[in-house]
């Protein structure tokens, strides 16, 4: 493990951990971890847990020295959910931002989530919509996310919200905050759906906690012709509806049929959305 002097939290600025899970990073992780150091926010740590990459990631942070940085190498690879709940765990701060090595977050990011949770002390988490690019840095869209969730909303309704609309609206680690001892209660990370690791995890703090909508894009998520997404396209509505029927068992839902209806129809729309966008960029990779 690598590390130096980590920043002690105040009642004014909390200790915030960046965690960094990362397999196989490169050549994205630099710009994730350059997004992360060009934080304004005055008090943070950056945990990366490198799990056993074989890329080159290994040595480039090994390199790196930086008394805000703590970095665990791995010696034996262990499954994607597994080395983000190890990340979390050695989080120190008393909030956390879980990034995966090719997104990248806003240099104002912490500074304003953590405002904005320290002005709804009732929520645990705080999510913000998020640019898209696609595999060359190109902008995709501009703002995305959400979808109409705004200010702060009761977790029980992000929920249904999200399974209505047939997709995670909350988005991907890098665009949430979220209390150490809320997203350390509900450890490990899900992994019996992969494509919806992140909001079936959301969700186990969800009917607890509300939270806090803001539609400012404060990260940008990456979507290239090989990515994970782009990997598991196939399967994506088949984890999708797992994860649905294991959730709408919980009678605080209250699911209906019109739900579920409303549901299929979206992920439908959804999906067919996905594999239009997919095919497009992997001939353009080609291209490239």
């Amino acid at each position: 493990m690598l590390g130096g002097t980590i920043p002690v939290s105040t009642d004014e600025n909390p200790l915030v951990s960046i965690v960094i899970p990362v397999f196989n990073g490169m050549p994205y992780l630099p710009d994730a971890l350059t997004s992360a150091f060009e934080q304004d926010y005055p008090r943070f740590e950056i945990v990366v847990v490198d799990n056993a990459s074989t890329d080159g990631t290994t040595e480039y942070l090994r390199n790196l020295n930086d008394p805000r940085l703590r970095v665990i190498h791995r010696e034996h690879t262990q499954p994607a959910a597994a080395n983000w709940s190890e990340a979390i765990q050695n989080a120190q701060g008393d909030l956390v931002k879980l990034m995966c090595a090719d997104d990248m977050i806003a240099p104002d990011a912490i500074t304003k989530q953590s405002a904005l949770l320290k002005s709804h002390p009732r929520s645990g988490l705080v999510a913000n919509r998020r640019a898209v690019t696609n595999g060359a840095g190109r902008i995709i869209k501009r703002q995305h996310g959400l979808d109409g969730l705004r200010g702060e909303v009761d977790g029980i309704t992000v929920i249904r919200a999200c399974l209505r609309a047939g997709t995670n609206l909350l988005g991907e680690p890098a665009c949430l905050l979220l209390r150490a001892d809320v997203v350390k209660d509900i450890m490990p990370w899900e992994d019996r759906w992969p494509y919806m690791t992140d909001v079936a995890t959301y969700a186990k703090a969800l009917f607890s906690t509300s939270v806090v909508c803001d539609p400012d894009p404060l990260a940008t998520f990456r979507i290239s012709a090989t990515s994970w997404s782009s990997a598991l396209l196939k399967d994506q509505p088949r984890q999708f509806t797992g994860w649905r029927a294991h959730i709408t068992q919980d009678p605080r839902l209250h699911w209906s049929l019109v739900d579920q209806i409303k549901s299929n129809i979206s992920l439908t729309a959804r999906t067919a959305a996905r594999r239009i966008y997919f095919l497009r960029e992997q001939r353009a990779a080609r291209r490239r």
